[in-house]
């Protein structure tokens, strides 16, 4: 497959994957749960980002592959290890495609008064837009990617600028209204704004220069992913925009409206649509790199190991994504189930990929090396988050044991195929 991601499309792919659906909602979520203490729970975050970051930048650095983290987890543990976790990611970011598409599609939706359905219609738009840039290639995925990300910061800047007026410094106080355990717990609804280190990984072999770029590209996001939602947390609480579902949907939206005036619901619906697009078109070429990947690792059926001979893509994987996604979309509204209720999915496994690649990198790095000693940090960090997650530990272990059916439902039907074929040469 060609190789054409460059830095600043790297950088772009980053802030699209990382500065997605969360930017719409989390800030007033976390807020809600933890009060002005959350703005700890975000540092807690942003600061885990930089060693998580640089630890995933530099396996990709030295071992660019499309299989990313499950790779990883191979080389360092095994064949069921790294499938298992290409297992959980790729369920971890097929699932929250549904809830990005859904964000952005609800945005627009309080914007414009549209019924369930017409919101369910627009987050299938969004799918269809991500699967056809990726169908297209990778060349126009990063493009697109890079066009959107610089969009996105100009709407999040000019509505953290628009609201610095509103903050008001009572606002902060109590500083701990509902004590220390909030604090974890808003850690762990912040993980889903940072799912996406991983997700680059898997685009790591299509990096133009891999040495050169990798691990540039991840500092450079973190930094700026870090200052955009300490910034928005921070006018969150100073402005009061937080306590009420409305407040806790949108409350870009309701700042925007406050500060800016009649146009603000248009303008509001519209930077959902573009943050949730470049999310989607991110999280669509890197599951289309892992499926492709585990297929070949014969973890997924072997008619996914296909390129399209035109665009160089595997696009049954895309579509098998876009379509997996629109699913989930139209059984929310048939089930009456709010994409908020998904987020204990890809927050679950999405911190067990983490532990598990963080445990990788300190079998397959040098001791004491700068990647290993990030890689040991992060791993005693999220040792930490785990207690937090509660009974949705389950959600692994359920995927797991998912994974070792399909692995000996294979297996026992190769031991037929080789049966059968043994019959019929004797014959």
């Amino acid at each position: 497959m060609k190789k054409s991601i460059n830095l600043s499309q790297a950088i772009a792919l980053y802030i699209s994957a990382i500065l997605g659906s969360g930017v719409l909602f989390l800030s007033a979520g976390t807020a809600t749960e933890a009060g002005p203490a959350s703005l700890l729970s975000w540092l807690i975050v942003v600061l885990f980002s930089f060693p998580l970051a640089y630890t995933f930048a530099f396996l990709s650095k030295v071992w660019p592959d499309a299989g990313g983290a499950a790779t990883f987890v191979r080389m360092a543990f095994g064949n069921h290890a790294g499938n298992l976790v290409g297992w959980f990611y790729f369920l971890t970011a097929a699932v929250g495609q549904v809830i990005v598409s859904l964000t952005g599609a609800s945005y627009a939706g309080v914007a414009f008064g549209l019924s369930e359905w017409w919101v369910a219609g627009l987050a299938l738009v969004i799918l269809l837009l991500g699967g056809w840039s990726n169908h297209c290639g990778i060349r126009v995925s990063g493009k697109v990617s890079l066009i959107l990300s610089s969009i996105l910061l100009f709407l999040i800047v000019l509505t953290i600028i628009s609201t610095i007026p509103f903050i008001r410094w009572d606002h902060f106080q109590p500083f701990l209204p509902n004590g220390w355990i909030s604090v974890g717990t808003a850690v762990i609804m912040i993980f889903w704004s940072f799912f996406g280190w991983e997700a680059i990984c898997n685009l790591a072999d299509r990096f133009k220069d891999p040495e050169k770029d990798s691990v540039p590209s991840a500092m450079i996001s973190a930094a700026v992913i870090g200052v955009v939602f300490l910034l928005l947390s921070w006018i969150t609480i100073g402005s009061g925009t937080y306590g009420d579902l409305n407040s806790d949907s949108a409350p870009l939206g309701l700042m925007i409206q406050r500060s800016l005036g009649l146009g603000a619901q248009w303008a509001t619906s519209i930077l959902a649509f573009i943050i949730c697009t470049g999310t989607v078109n991110a999280f669509i070429a890197s599951l289309t790199q892992l499926g492709y990947a585990l297929s070949r690792d014969r973890a997924f059926p072997s008619w996914f190991y296909h390129l399209n001979p035109k665009t160089n893509t595997p696009t049954r994987v895309v579509w098998t994504v876009v379509l997996f996604a629109s699913s989930g979309v139209v059984l929310t509204v048939l089930r009456n189930i709010h994409f908020t209720q998904l987020l204990f999915v890809p927050n679950s496994l999405g911190i067990v990929v983490y532990i598990v690649t963080m445990g990788a990198s300190l079998k397959l790095f040098d001791k004491f090396t700068a990647p290993w000693i990030t890689g040991l940090v992060s791993f005693l960090l999220l040792i930490v988050f785990v207690p937090f997650l509660g009974f949705h530990l389950l959600v692994p272990i359920m995927v797991g044991g998912m994974y070792m059916l399909y692995m000996s439902v294979q297996k026992h039907g190769k031991g037929h195929l080789g049966e059968r074929k043994s019959r019929d040469e004797s014959v």
